[in-house]
């Protein structure tokens, strides 16, 4: 696995806000080239993206299916401004207000027409319907395009931004886009560069973090980005459901460990995806975080510079070496030695993570991860993280913590008779 083509990701949730915080590894060389035909955005391994948005210098941009800037057009509930970039907080060319996230506001602007198509010919829907950023498949590109000069420094291709949700938490870590439940309402949220943003819930003031500043944004709006959530009812349980997790319950697993790694396999199935093994010890490198995170909050810490880290952050209260992780990805190297620290696993772990307010549970960070794109696409394995294979999970209190790597684990795995996963 090229160590410059890793994005580190996390998310959290905690009583008020939630946000999210994409550490990600620089790439030294991608920038920004042009032809006669438009712009496209060149990796230092001379890919770039396809169908897919894409975060550059803290703005959103989508990039077509042969790997073009989209300009002046709509991508599902999403509007690209001439230069490219999405539009956030303002009215677009075309009438419509898009939101804090970027996304189209129903009943604000000077027309109010929901079944009015984006220039993609997808509908715009109040519900949080249309099309989500995620983060697509990043194409090879196949030959590289020729006749394009370089311009501007292109910085960090693989560089995310901080995203907010709304509801009952607040997160750091990284991702794209989160949602925070609140009561029987959750919030739908996507990101919108590094500041953090928020789409208002029905009931409460959201409080959102904005660079260094906290914004609080009222909830006026009744309802158009938000999606019900009943909380009353248990869905039916699978028996397949069951029986993995009694199996993994008899080799010394939790109930929520379980069921959190059934749920996000059984996600990744529904996308037509392969199960991913049960690595002993990236669980192990999983339960060493959660219980560290529930005991000292190191992210609460802030480093010798004064910066405040996020959830990927480990006190010095352990037999690994402590870290307070930056959103500048400072110490990257620190977070992604864990199972070596810790294990005898010998490759890099890549963790997703998530904090509630009270005890969170497999549901709820399942959701925030599928409702952030960035953590989506670890999840699902898209793009540079196709290799990997394997992951550990570890959720207790008011922490959820999942590593994935694509390393063989010469401790074992948790395998149940007759549920096929792959392995490294």
């Amino acid at each position: 696995m090229n160590l410059f083509k890793r994005l580190m990701c996390s998310v959290s949730a905690v009583a008020v806000s939630a946000f999210l915080v994409i550490p990600v590894m620089a790439a030294n060389e991608a920038q920004w080239k042009r032809n006669d035909k438009g712009w496209w955005y060149e990796e230092a391994d001379g890919s770039y993206p396809t169908n897919a948005w894409k975060l550059i210098k803290d703005k959103w941009y989508y990039f077509d299916g042969i790997g073009y800037m989209v300009e002046n057009r709509w991508i599902g509930n999403y509007y690209l401004g001439a230069d490219g970039a999405m539009l956030v907080n303002t009215s677009t060319p075309d009438g419509y207000y898009v939101d804090a996230t970027g996304k189209w506001v129903e009943g604000v602007g000077n027309t109010v027409n929901i079944s009015k198509t984006s220039g993609s010919g997808t509908k715009r829907s109040s519900l949080g319907g249309g099309s989500s950023r995620s983060g697509g498949s990043g194409g090879s590109g196949g030959s590289r395009r020729s006749g394009g000069g370089s311009s501007g420094s292109g910085g960090s291709s693989r560089r995310g931004g901080d995203s907010s949700g709304s509801g009952s938490g607040y997160s750091s870590g990284s991702g794209v886009g989160t949602a925070g439940s609140t009561g029987n309402t959750t919030a739908s949220n996507n990101t919108a560069g590094n500041n953090n943003n928020t789409t208002p819930s029905v009931n409460n003031n959201v409080t959102v973090p904005s660079g260094n500043n906290t914004v609080v944004i009222p909830s006026g709006n009744t309802g158009n980005n938000t999606v019900t959530i009943p909380n009353t009812t248990t869905p039916a349980v699978s028996t397949q459901e069951t029986q993995v997790i009694e199996a993994l319950k008899a080799m010394g697993l939790t109930e929520k460990e379980a069921k959190l790694y059934y749920k996000i396999n059984a996600y990744r199935e529904s996308l037509g995806l392969p199960k991913l093994s049960f690595s002993k010890s990236l669980t192990e490198v999983a339960r060493a975080h959660v219980r560290d995170s529930n005991t000292y909050t190191p992210e609460n810490q802030v480093d010798s510079r004064g910066i405040k880290g996020n959830l990927h952050s480990w006190s010095a209260n352990g037999s690994w070496t402590p870290v307070v992780y930056t959103s500048d990805h400072h110490y990257m190297y620190d977070m992604w030695s864990k199972p070596r620290e810790i294990t005898n696993y010998t490759g890099n772990g890549y963790e997703i993570s998530a904090k509630y307010s009270g005890m969170i549970s497999p549901e709820t960070a399942l959701n925030l991860w599928k409702n952030s794109p960035g953590h989506n696409q670890v999840m699902s394995t898209q793009g540079m993280w196709s290799d990997l294979k394997t992951m550990g999970v570890s959720i207790d209190g008011g922490y959820a913590h999942v590593w994935f790597g694509s390393d063989a684990d010469p401790d074992g795995y948790y395998d149940v008779a007759n549920y096929d996963v792959i392995h490294p």
